[in-house]
């Protein structure tokens, strides 16, 4: 891998220590920035977001045992909502690695727009487990 493609990489993966970065447009116009050549670069970014993405969904999870009926309550409506996000992208990351040259663009744009709403999701959640 190339300097500047692991320097890509390494930049898209920053959401996974802090899903809010997810949300920033300029975080992910480097994740678009991956040409149908780096596929496999994009794709390996892309399941590391999601793997990711299920480890901070388990400690939330465990963050809620000694919380309140009423945080109980939130939290089991966005976790319901966090996979909902989650399947989308992950049928988008699906998609995108079936994805010719032809619509790679659409393809890239479908999976980093579905991570941005994962990552906004979390965000959403784990804040409702601070409260």
């Amino acid at each position: 891998m190339t300097g500047s493609k692991t320097a890509t990489l390494l930049a898209l993966c920053l959401c996974l220590a802090a899903p809010a970065w997810a949300a920033e447009e300029g975080n992910w116009e480097k994740f678009k920035a991956f040409s149908h050549q780096q596929k496999q670069d994009a794709m390996a970014a892309g399941k590391m977001v999601i793997a990711e993405t299920d480890k901070k969904i388990a400690a939330l999870s465990k963050d809620t045992k000694n919380a309140t009926a009423e945080t109980k309550a939130a939290h089991a409506k966005n976790m319901a909502e966090l996979k909902e996000r989650k399947k989308a992208a992950q049928a988008e990351l699906a998609k995108m690695g079936k994805a010719s040259g032809d619509v790679w663009e659409a393809s890239k744009t479908g999976f980093s727009n579905a991570a941005k709403e994962l990552g906004l999701a979390y965000d959403k959640a784990a804040a409702a487990v601070t409260k």
